[in-house]
């Protein structure tokens, strides 16, 4: 019987195409690259399915045959196809670009495995030193060590510094030992470093990073050699989930409440909730890992989906710091410093120890405005306000890309007098500077930390003691370990207080306990100091007073109230337009075609959080829903309503389960 093959290609079509093959081509595969006539151009697709075909099949056009085939073995085994398929019917996204999003940029140009070199290294660095681990670390080895060789969900909480990463040490031992190989997930670049280093100080495993920051030749290497099993462990963000291990025995994903672990362009998963897919369709476990857990996580484990285990003590038997909130009504700051933080940080040079002074804005301030004309620099491209980088005197929008050079008189004004607002990286280190002139100062963001060798310089520089001012974004913060930083600054901490945004005051707790947790880690006690116009604000009385575990009891009963996630499950489509009506006009006819399921509510449309963007009026409607089934439903009839429309005028997409609403 003559076979037929579905392959996927890597433009925007949710559907694949079916070609015949030739007698030569028999034994093609899943997985396996083609090249095959499309249009009038021959193009690279990859082989969803074989089938049987029957001359009585009718498919309305007539088949053609393939040109050729690139693999002699799939370059996507059968468990990512797997995994791609669900992803594109679960986030709505063409099969097709899924699939090519799984693989190296050479892979989807075409070129060939068999031709890249690999050399096999041993971890040069390891010591294969015993871990210590307290009676709490021991206790939760051993319970999921009872557990490893099925799908388990393991939620592991705890205060920061109370030893996670050595748990997943231990952990991954054990499943070395029993020969399988190792995910790790970390939401950002500049964590790969760090975890790789502690892990290779207790393991002679060969351990790979694997991030887009690697040039294409070594993500090939790390590719290849994973397919070969001469990688054990990878240590990658969201990007790896895809990875073709031939033994994964089981997922780490490190900070899983992190933001980034969600990709907010084109293909919009998340890398955390596909490793739990991806575990479960291999039953082997994954253990999702942080201080301050996401909302989901936490629902997860009183739904009973998912085993939570807690770790309540520091690592090092440091206390837990000290907190101060600083009124900024009362002590009115200069330049983003309070007198109160002026003086402690005085005190922590005075005793040779390091301070952190966490922005949550990188550049000298959030914007420029003119006090005679009222000026303000929003961006000409997508109207948000543009922030103020002094150094190279440039207005840059953190948006969409846009700069420009600042003019003497950018207002209405014959001599304007610009005035900085708010507050970025730049400025409070310019202010740090005039106070401290003797102090040594890093400011670290990713104008200054633009890749992974600075950063590495940095960590080194930070743990032998050669800064002793760090001044930094989320870039600073998230996941680091700076043992002899003993005062923590958080300058402003207002506008997360009065989000739009119903996820506003999760995101804040966990900024505020992330960035507490990087004091007095290791020697002694630290000490944080949150710089508030609003002290009084309940979540300082919550959080500070009974910790962050109990904040999100609070807060979660407030969710369930308000039918809001995770007790619900919400779809985000955008509609943008050059015509400002247009874009409005059709998501309130598509609200107004899909109104009429009892089981959905829909709101909007309005403006998006950035209402221009690339000169385009952006519009957004929320679907939602207290059944994910029905949500997935009434998603994918959306989205084949608006691909039905085809729509040259209006560009749109869909977002499910998305991170930020506003």
């Amino acid at each position: 019987m003559e076979k037929i093959i579905d392959v996927a290609v890597n433009y925007p079509f949710y559907q694949t195409f079916t070609y015949r093959i030739l007698e030569a081509h028999k034994g093609i595969l899943p997985g396996m690259r083609v090249i095959a006539p499309f249009g009038k151009k021959e193009i690279l697709g990859i082989v969803i399915e074989v089938k049987n075909y029957k001359k009585t099949d009718r498919f309305g056009y007539k088949l053609k045959h393939i040109k050729k085939i690139i693999d002699a073995e799939p370059v996507i085994v059968d468990e990512i196809l797997k995994l791609c398929c669900w992803a594109s019917n679960y986030y709505q996204y063409p099969i097709g670009q899924v699939i090519f999003s799984a693989i190296p940029l050479r892979l989807k140009k075409g070129g060939l495995i068999d031709k890249i070199k690999i050399e096999d290294k041993v971890n040069p660095l390891s010591k294969n030193l015993r871990i210590k681990l307290n009676e709490q670390q021991e206790k939760i080895c051993k319970s999921i060590n009872t557990k490893l060789k099925t799908f388990n969900n393991f939620l592991i909480s705890g205060v920061t510094g109370s030893g996670k990463t050595e748990v997943y040490i231990e952990l991954t031992k054990k499943v070395i030992r029993n020969g399988g190989q190792v995910l790790i997930i970390v939401p950002e670049i500049n964590l790969t470093p760090q975890t790789i280093d502690r892990f290779r100080k207790y393991m002679s495993s060969d351990i790979q990073p694997y991030h887009s920051s690697m040039t294409e030749k070594d993500k090939m290497i790390v590719w290849k050699k994973i397919t070969q099993s001469k990688t054990d462990i990878i240590i990658g963000t969201r990007s790896s989930i895809f990875l073709p291990f031939p033994s994964l025995k089981m997922i780490i994903v490190d900070e899983e409440h992190d933001s980034s672990l969600k990709q907010q362009e084109k293909f919009k998963y998340h890398a955390r909730d596909l490793s739990i897919v991806r575990a479960k369709n291999l039953d082997i476990p994954v253990i999702i890992g942080s201080a301050t857990p996401s909302f989901e996580s936490l629902h997860n484990v009183s739904i009973n989906k998912s085993i939570k285990y807690e770790l309540t003590k520091r690592y090092h038997k440091t206390s837990l710091p000290e907190v101060v909130v600083v009124d900024l009504n009362k002590d009115y700051p200069v330049n983003g410093i309070s007198q109160y933080l002026m003086r402690e940080i005085k005190m922590q040079l005075e005793k040779k120890k390091q301070s952190l002074l966490y922005i949550g804005r990188r550049g000298f301030s959030h914007a420029l405005t003119c006090s005679i004309c009222r000026w303000v620099s929003k961006c000409s491209v997508c109207e948000s306000f543009m922030a103020y980088h002094k150094s190279i005197m440039t207005l840059k929008c953190h948006h969409c890309g846009n700069n420009q050079k600042i003019n003497k008189n950018p207002g209405n004004c014959k001599q304007c007098d610009l005035i900085p607002l708010g507050f970025g990286t730049q400025r409070i280190e310019d202010k740090v500077r005039d106070l401290f002139p003797d102090a040594r100062i890093q400011r670290i963001d990713s104008d200054s930390i633009s890749n992974i060798s600075k950063l590495k310089k940095f960590v080194s520089d930070a743990n032998e003691n050669k800064i002793d001012i760090l001044i930094g974004t989320q870039m600073l913060v998230k996941g680091h370990d700076f043992p002899n930083v003993s005062l923590v600054g958080i300058i402003d901490i207002d506008s997360g207080l009065y989000s739009l945004d119903f996820r506003g005051l999760e995101k804040t707790a966990q900024l505020v306990t992330q960035v507490s947790g990087r004091s007095g880690r290791k020697y002694e006690k630290g000490k944080v100091i949150i710089q508030t116009r609003n002290p009084s604000h309940p979540l300082f009385k919550t959080l500070l007073k009974h910790g962050y575990e109990r904040f999100s009891q609070e807060k979660m009963i407030e969710r369930k109230k308000s039918n809001l996630p995770p007790f619900s499950y919400i779809s985000l489509i955008r509609a943008s337009s050059k015509n400002k009506q247009k874009s409005y006009s059709f998501l309130n006819q598509l609200k107004n075609d899909f109104s009429n399921q009892k089981s959905i509510f829909i709101y909007g449309p309005a403006e998006a959080p950035v209402a221009k963007k690339n000169n385009m009026f952006v519009h957004q409607i929320i679907l939602g829903s207290k059944s994910r089934v029905s949500l997935g439903h009434k998603t994918k009839e959306i989205r084949q309503y608006m691909e039905g429309k085809k729509l040259y005028n209006i560009k749109w997409s869909i977002d499910v389960d998305p991170i930020d609403l506003y």
